[in-house]
């Protein structure tokens, strides 16, 4: 963001943190403990926010012959990094649901 000049927003930074805070207390069906239905719910956290994040790089790559300033990205190597990032977390969070509904 810094080499494209793009400042950071505070009140998104505290955002995030405050729905993390929040997600920490959502209802899994146990007052005290952590249940296997809290791993899926993480999971398919992650999963979301990867999706979103290749759907950026996707969109970028788009327009990157366009933007002078997205020449030094290798835009190609994070699309596939990203790829590879969901293909391990579908694995998880297809093997933490088997257990969690099962």
């Amino acid at each position: 963001m810094h080499s494209l000049g793009v400042g950071t927003d505070r009140l998104k930074v505290l955002g995030g943190w405050g729905a993390e805070k929040l997600g920490r207390l959502k209802l899994n069906g146990r007052l005290l403990g952590y249940s296997p239905l809290s791993r899926v719910v993480e999971l398919e956290a992650l999963v979301l926010g990867v999706r979103g994040k290749l759907s950026l790089w996707l969109a970028l790559q788009e327009i990157q012959h366009q933007r002078r300033e997205l020449a030094d990205f290798d835009l190609g190597v994070l699309v596939r990094r990203a790829e590879r990032q969901l293909e391990r977390l579908e694995s998880h969070r297809r093997r933490a649901a088997a257990e969690a509904f099962s």
